[in-house]
């Protein structure tokens, strides 16, 4: 496996062959995507890797890499929106998403697709287009992330 390099304000959490799941030191995970062929149980290990850090570490702002991610199938979409955005929400007490757009126009289509499903109002999706920007934004949201959830 190759050498994963990360700032010094970064802490490798969890990674497999679809994603790399980093805690950043300005309180948010961050989930770096690869150019490979999604399947469902990587995802869904990359979702649920990122919900234990949600809850582990008490965050409630994930910044989302989605530059060479693929588009996801439909069925992983609906899993995203009726199952893990849900149970993020209301356990981890999930409340920001910063999504760096992807490359990718069907990616792009599909992550709104996603986005437009959800109907919890108490997060807040914003799309850029750099990582940057991306990160000046959740890092300006100074909303306590224990608020929300069920986390003592």
């Amino acid at each position: 496996m190759a050498d994963l390099l990360y700032p010094a304000n970064a802490s490798l959490y969890y990674h497999n062959e679809l994603a790399t799941v980093v805690e950043h030191a300005h309180g948010y995970a961050r989930i770096d995507w690869n150019p490979v062929p999604i399947t469902s149980a990587s995802l869904r290990a990359v979702y649920e890797q990122v919900l234990a850090l949600l809850l582990s570490r008490r965050l409630c702002k994930v910044l989302t890499d989605h530059q060479m991610m693929p588009p996801l199938l439909p069925t992983e979409q609906q899993w995203l929106v009726e199952t893990w955005a849900p149970r993020a929400i209301q356990e981890a007490g999930y409340r920001y998403c910063a999504i760096v757009q992807a490359y990718d126009v069907l990616n792009q289509q599909s992550t709104r697709q996603i986005v437009q499903r959800l109907t919890e109002k108490p997060l807040t999706v914003r799309y850029f287009e750099d990582d940057q920007a991306a990160e000046d934004w959740l890092c300006d949201t100074d909303t306590p992330c224990h608020s929300g959830g069920q986390v003592a």
